[in-house]
């Protein structure tokens, strides 16, 4: 699948699907007054946006992180078709000096997700979480396990996150919000069967940046 899909998007130069619509455009700008961009792309899966992003932005430096399978098969790629710009990581807690830290619709699926952040922490510029789903109570501390039924017959379990915990916590470690919309990168998702104590529940598109002080 990996290779299938690299052979077709490198090939053909096909736009893919991006859980941040506008992350190219961020990129873009970023690259215009820096020499490089240093971009992570933690759960990227295929590399159809590794070969979106590196045909668009000549100084990118690429780095993929996924399931242990996938890097294998990316291993193979990167030396059978030399790709400079790809960097496959193999030990998160040994990445410094990014530039954008993107989860696309990643991070809600990982157990540890806390935990997996703080490596992260002082390393990057900015955070990108895309795709992901809040909600606004001020009361109910804990995030939610949620049963995902959209893509039977598949079934995945997700964290339904609160917002405000979650801004605490990028918080203490010196991240700040400086970008919150509205995702709607799948338009027929909804969340109409849970309770409306759960304010404001919807998909977001967060961006935070590193304020060292």
């Amino acid at each position: 699948m990996l290779f299938r899909s690299f052979e077709i998007f490198s090939k053909n130069k096909i736009k893919p699907f991006i859980s941040y619509s506008h992350l190219l455009d961020i990129l873009k700008i970023y690259s215009y007054e820096n020499k490089k961009v240093i971009f992570y792309d933690f759960g990227g899966n295929t590399l159809e946006l590794f070969c979106y992003l590196s045909d668009q932005i000549n100084n990118l430096e690429y780095y993929y992180y996924d399931q242990p399978e996938n890097l294998f098969i990316t291993k193979k790629i990167k030396n059978e078709k030399k790709l400079k710009k790809l960097n496959i990581d193999y030990q998160i807690d040994k990445v410094n000096n990014l530039d954008f830290l993107y989860f696309g619709s990643a991070i809600q699926y990982l157990h540890n997700y806390r935990s997996l952040l703080s490596f992260f922490f002082g390393k990057t510029k900015y955070i990108i979480i895309a795709q992901t789903p809040f909600f606004f109570n001020n009361e109910n501390s804990k995030d939610l396990i949620i049963k995902q039924l959209n893509l039977h017959p598949i079934i995945n379990y997700l964290y339904l996150i609160n917002f405000y915990n979650f801004i605490n916590f990028m918080k203490q470690n010196n991240y700040i919000l400086i970008s919150k919309t509205f995702n709607r990168v799948i338009k027929f998702m909804n969340f109409k069967n849970f309770n409306k104590k759960y304010k404001e529940l919807d998909m977001y598109d967060l961006i935070f940046k590193y304020d060292a002080k």
